[in-house]
C-alpha cells in the first residue's frame, strides 16, 4: 500500500510537469495509472486480507508469464527462474470465491469500478487509455483539415483546453489514495488535510466513501 501511494505522488507530480510544459496527450498514460492505482488503493484496503493475496496472485502471474516469454525469445547464459507455480489452498469453497471475484477486479479495471457502484469512472479511465495504446487517437490528434487539404500539426489539437478536466482528476485521484491510506496510519495522520482539501475545493465526501455495491459474497 505505501508503494503505491509513494507511486501515486510521484506520477501526479509527473503529471503537472508535463501539463506545465505544453504536453498533453502524451500525458494521458500517467493519467490512467494515476486512476487506476489511486482505486485500487481503495479496493485493497476496504477488501483486506483476501485481496492481498489476490495481488500477489496477480503479481506472481505475471513474474511467470514475463520469464517464461523471456526464456523462450531471449537467447540468454543461463535461464531465468520463474517463481513458482503452486495452487492456492483455501479454507473454504467461500474464500475461493472471493478470490476469483476479486482477481476478476483487479484484473479488469472496468470490473472494479463497476463493484463500487462507480460505472462512470471507467469512461474516463477509457479515454485515457486510447491515447495509451497504439490506437487511432494519437494520430488523429495531430490531423487537421484545413480547405479541404489533410495537414499535420506539430502540436496536439485542443492545447491546454484538452487537459482541464483532467487538471482537475490529480488532486481527486490523490485524495482518493491519501483516503485509503491515512486510516491505515497511526493516529490517521492525514485526515484533517483531506477534509481540509475537500471543503476548499467544494468536492462530495462520497468520492472518498467508496462503499462496494456488488458484494463479494
Amino acid at each position: 500500500m505505501m508503494g503505491w501511494w509513494q507511486s501515486t505522488n510521484r506520477t501526479a507530480k509527473a503529471l503537472v510537469s508535463l501539463y506545465d510544459q505544453g504536453y498533453t496527450i502524451e500525458a494521458a498514460p500517467f493519467m490512467r495509472n494515476l486512476l487506476g492505482h489511486s482505486y485500487a488503493m481503495n479496493w485493497l484496503a476496504d477488501s483486506g486480507e483476501p485481496a492481498v493475496v489476490a495481488l500477489s496472485e496477480y503479481w506472481r502471474e505475471h513474474k511467470r508469464k514475463l520469464a517464461n516469454n523471456v526464456n523462450e525469445t531471449w537467447n540468454l547464459p543461463e535461464v531465468i527462474t520463474p517463481p513458482a507455480s503452486e495452487p492456492l489452498v483455501f479454507a473454504n469453497p467461500e474464500s475461493e470465491r472471493i478470490h476469483k471475484k476479486l482477481m476478476g477486479e483487479l484484473e479488469n479495471f472496468d470490473t472494479m469500478v463497476k463493484a463500487y457502484g462507480t460505472a462512470d469512472v471507467y469512461r474516463v479511465y477509457r479515454h485515457q487509455s486510447a491515447y495509451s495504446h497504439t490506437t487511432g487517437a494519437t494520430a488523429d490528434a495531430f490531423l487537421i483539415v484545413d480547405e479541404g487539404k489533410l495537414k499535420f500539426t506539430t502540436e496536439p489539437k485542443g492545447g491546454e483546453a484538452d487537459i482541464t478536466a483532467e487538471r482537475l482528476w490529480i488532486p481527486v485521484a490523490l485524495l482518493q489514495a491519501a483516503a485509503a491510506i491515512s486510516p491505515l496510519l497511526l493516529g490517521n495522520p492525514m485526515k484533517s488535510t483531506i477534509d481540509r482539501t475537500m471543503n476548499d475545493l467544494g468536492l462530495p465526501p462520497t468520492l472518498l466513501n467508496l462503499q462496494r455495491t456488488r458484494p463479494l459474497l
